[in-house]
């Protein structure tokens, strides 16, 4: 019976292409174990795809910041603005004129007062309608001069004066007492987009 076990590890080892079987080494920190240089591998790939991922995370603020526009996302004040004309137009209002001024406000960077009235061969005092726009710089320079308009004119709300921003943009409208075309402007710039400042 011994001798057939033999026999058959024997056998067995040669088939394989390997030496007997308890010459093996026990230890897997023998070098010319497969196991250890699959792992050694796997180790190495793993180091390659972090060294990789550390410079992909390395230079993405380069590809961000490259990628961005040079310019704004909101659109800079022009005689032709197509929320005013839009507004215009659904209070059954025509664009009379529409001139460029300069504001003396800190982060202004341009302006446009439009003059609005039902009929722009005959106008009147009562039914014209104002619409100014004013550019900003930066939303905390907007946002500072809505503060300091705010503190200036408290009763701008009783003269029949609306305001809204819209990106880095002031639209004020102002109208004569009880001129509800103020009302109509202010709701058409609403479903536009704007947002109303109270």
């Amino acid at each position: 019976m011994l001798l057939k076990t033999i026999t058959l590890i024997s056998k067995v080892s040669d088939t394989m292409g390997e030496e007997n079987i308890m010459s093996k080494p026990i230890s897997k920190k023998h070098s010319g174990n497969p196991v250890d240089s699959t792992e050694q591998s796997k180790s190495g790939h793993r180091g390659l795809a972090i060294l990789v991922l550390l410079c992909f995370l390395g230079i993405m603020p380069v590809l961000v910041w490259v990628s961005l526009p040079e310019t704004s996302t909101y659109t800079s004040v022009t005689t032709s603005n197509p929320m005013v004309q839009t507004a215009a137009a659904a209070a059954g209002l025509q664009i009379c004129s529409q001139n460029a001024i300069t504001v003396d406000v800190p982060g202004a960077q341009n302006a446009v007062l439009y003059q609005l009235s039902p009929d722009c061969t005959e106008t009147s005092p009562s039914t014209t309608v104002q619409i100014l726009v004013v550019g900003f710089s930066s939303t905390d320079a907007q946002n500072s001069a809505i503060a300091e308009a705010q503190a200036t004119h408290q009763n701008w709300q009783a003269t029949n004066t609306e305001a809204f921003t819209s990106g880095y943009n002031v639209i004020v409208v102002q109208g004569a007492p009880g001129n509800e075309a103020v009302q109509q402007i202010g709701d058409s710039l609403i479903e536009q987009g704007a947002v109303r400042i109270f």
